[in-house]
């Protein structure tokens, strides 16, 4: 007996109903094939902060968080210009900046501090303290003022400022150092803005003239680490844990301002870790905490820079290094804290040899 048709067996209702088959032709091809994996409607959810999401330090020392737009950094540097991505910036120091109208009103107030008229001159001394930071150049420049008047004024404002402001902020800075996790750029950032997007006012355009500094917000999350049950005294050097490269150990220190350091964010093994920790913001200068140092290979070159009233040295290729960061709610040290002021050292380089700073011995 011959064996009944495979369409009958298979689909007995495809005579009974009109179209059937070819309904369930199309009901296959939508169908997913074995091999098929269906694919979620959305993506993964991003864990961790958004690489573009950072914090700035503005000019009068206030804050905000918010998210860079332009997907580059560009800056101009002796060697040509660098487009450095947004992901990648770890931290901005900024250099200092006097917009074109704020410079013009503050050569006038110089010049009306010999005015014939007291009103004007008491005036401009007023001016010119309020300015604070961005005055002091041009009152450093006005003591070699033709005018006796000018330059007494002048002097009697500079010693005023220097009570009244921190020594990292009268200080000019010339270069904008752009850091990421393997290196310094020293040059000037293109442009006059950064655009950005905040949660309180929405699109922003920030101007660079307002900022100081700028931190990723990867390194502020890595900068709130809890404080672990086990923590060591402070060693002086971390030049006995050097043969650990990787590893990470916690120390409670006391910032200080007496020992030598080599290096920024990155530092020599023989360096002071309490000077270091003030240097990176850690610890303020006198202020106990904990902090946690990482034991890191070496970088080719350790920059020498000045923040939180910590100046570092210069140094060539070292054995190893080591980071050092804050644990818990330790405070920054300095007015700027870890986003302090940077100012970048001269750097002369030849190879295999130690530059400038202090020679180790």
């Amino acid at each position: 007996m011959p064996a009944p048709a495979a369409s009958t067996r298979r689909i007995p209702w495809a005579r009974a109903v009109p179209g059937a088959t070819a309904l369930a032709t199309f009901l296959l091809a939508l169908s997913p094939s074995a091999g098929d994996t269906p694919k979620p409607d959305d993506p993964p959810a991003r864990k961790g902060p958004d690489p573009a999401a950072v914090e700035v330090r503005f000019t009068d020392n206030s804050t905000l968080k918010l998210v860079l737009r332009d997907p580059h950094v560009e800056i101009a540097t002796r060697y040509g210009p660098l487009r450095i991505p947004v992901a990648d910036v770890r931290r901005i120091e900024f250099g200092t900046r006097v917009p074109d109208d704020v410079a013009k009103g503050i050569e006038a107030a110089i010049n009306n501090l010999g005015s014939p008229q007291y009103k004007l001159r008491e005036a401009a001394q007023t001016e010119l303290i309020a300015l604070k930071e961005k005055a002091f150049p041009a009152l450093v420049r006005a003591t070699k003022h033709k005018d006796p008047e000018v330059i007494r004024r002048a002097e009697e404002l500079l010693t005023q400022l220097r009570e009244a402001v921190p020594d990292d902020l009268l200080e000019a800075r010339e270069f904008d150092v752009v850091s990421t996790d393997d290196m310094h750029v020293s040059g000037r950032i293109t442009g006059e803005a950064f655009k950005a997007a905040t949660a309180q006012f929405g699109e922003q355009s920030v101007k660079l003239t307002d900022l100081r500094s700028l931190r990723s917000m990867l390194v502020a999350a890595h900068d709130t680490e809890a404080v672990p049950k086990s923590v060591l005294g402070d060693p002086g050097s971390v030049t006995q844990y050097q043969g650990q490269i990787g590893a990470s150990f916690y120390f409670r220190v006391t910032g200080a301002n007496n020992g030598t350091v080599w290096g920024s964010d990155v530092y020599t093994t023989d360096s002071s870790l309490a000077t270091a920790a003030v240097h990176a913001g850690a610890v303020g200068m006198g202020q106990t905490g904990v902090v946690k140092v990482t034991i890191v290979p070496s970088p080719n070159v350790f920059a020498g820079t000045t923040r939180n009233g910590i100046t570092t040295n210069p140094y060539g290729m070292y054995p190893v290094a080591f980071t050092v960061t804050r644990v818990g709610g330790v405070a920054r040290g300095g007015p700027g804290g870890a986003m302090g002021m940077v100012r970048p050292a001269p750097v002369a380089v030849q190879p295999g040899v130690p530059f400038g700073g202090m020679p180790k011995n």
